[in-house]
């Protein structure tokens, strides 16, 4: 009975320090170890970037690896940096893919991120490693991403401009270098506050892995005040706005260094200046002063509301980033449309 009941003792010993080794290599080992993997790889594949996790955990079932206030860095000063904030990211994955030397996560979860870019004159040095021929295909099933917020800071001749959004919720993917997914557009939707006023929807179609740009972008935004956007447009465009877009549905298709934007507004109270910078004189920035006083008060005539639309076409400048030739194709759409007085296709479709 002694001997049975010390062998019994004995084994709920090893149990227990088996399960004592096993909650410390789950809790303190393994999560010291993948913070800093994953630095290193980080690093390793990109000079110029820099991440930082706090509280890192591994969930057994399923399986998963949890971060909380995660921190990122990169890009080249004067050309493109980013930096990103996240209070917790959640990222299941599977091991058996990893046989066929493939590496599959599943849904991404960020929470509260805050996601800043700045752009400057400077062009990012080109990497020099064959991207295309990764080590390890990579799957991601897809990102949900909450209550995030984004900035864009654009540098340039000395002046800054700020165009910012809160309260995004958006879903990516699923995105990937695998054969799977190398070649298939890749997906995006965004909703949020612009500016804190107008509520905006956003799409975004894209091949990441092309050797020359493919990308779709539709915009809509209802409500804007759109003084509120002339922290960023009056620095980099020369131009003051006023009034509110009711509602605003714009679109950007690139395919290598062309892009086709095209603007439906509708809009009260609007009132534009345009101020001289290196592209547009001072003689030539008082003419189209005159010009557009005079088409903007005939098109907020009767009640002022009014709306139309029109399009351009544009090549893609040297240095110009992707996000850079959007929102000038954007706005060169949308002055298209307050400069054709007289033209009420837009109304009366809008009417129909």
């Amino acid at each position: 009975m002694n001997i049975g009941r010390r062998r019994a003792i004995r084994l709920l010993l090893l149990f227990l320090a088996a399960l004592a080794a096993g909650i410390v290599l789950k809790e303190a080992v393994v999560p010291g170890l993948l913070r800093r993997r994953l630095v290193a790889a980080v690093q390793d594949n990109c000079k110029t970037c820099e991440l930082s996790l706090g509280r890192v955990s591994v969930s057994l079932w399923p399986l998963a690896l949890s971060c909380k206030d995660v921190r990122f860095t990169g890009g080249t000063p004067n050309a493109t940096v980013i930096h990103a904030e996240a209070g917790r990211v959640y990222a299941p994955f599977s091991l058996l893919p990893l046989f066929k030397s493939r590496f599959r996560i599943g849904r991404i979860e960020i929470e509260q991120p805050a996601v800043i870019v700045t752009e400057g004159d400077l062009s990012a040095p080109s990497s020099g490693e064959d991207s295309a021929a990764p080590g390890l295909d990579l799957e991601v099933d897809g990102i949900v991403v909450r209550n995030s917020s984004f900035t864009y800071i654009r540098e340039h001749a000395g002046l800054k401009g700020i165009l910012g959004a809160s309260r995004i919720n958006a879903v990516v993917g699923p995105i990937g270098s695998s054969d799977r997914l190398r070649d298939a557009d890749a997906a995006a939707a965004a909703e949020g506050l612009l500016e804190h006023s107008g509520q905006f929807s956003l799409q975004v179609r894209a091949k990441i892995y092309a050797k020359a740009p493919d990308v779709d972008v539709n915009l809509q935004i209802a409500e804007q005040d759109l003084a509120a956007l002339n922290p960023f447009f009056r620095p980099n465009c020369g131009i003051r706005l006023k009034g509110v877009l009711i509602e605003g549905r714009a679109s950007a298709a690139i395919r290598g260094e062309r892009l086709h934007s095209s603007a439906y507004l509708r809009y009260r109270g609007f009132s534009l200046k345009i101020k001289k910078n290196e592209e547009r004189g001072g003689l030539s920035a008082f003419f189209q002063n005159i010009v557009a006083a005079v088409t903007m008060s005939e098109q907020n005539a009767g009640g002022g509301n009014y709306d139309r639309r029109a399009s351009v076409d544009l090549e893609r400048k040297h240095k110009e980033t992707l996000i850079s030739f959007v929102l000038r194709g954007m706005k060169e759409a949308a002055l298209e449309v307050s400069s054709r007085g007289g033209n009420r296709e837009g109304a009366a479709a809008a009417g129909r």
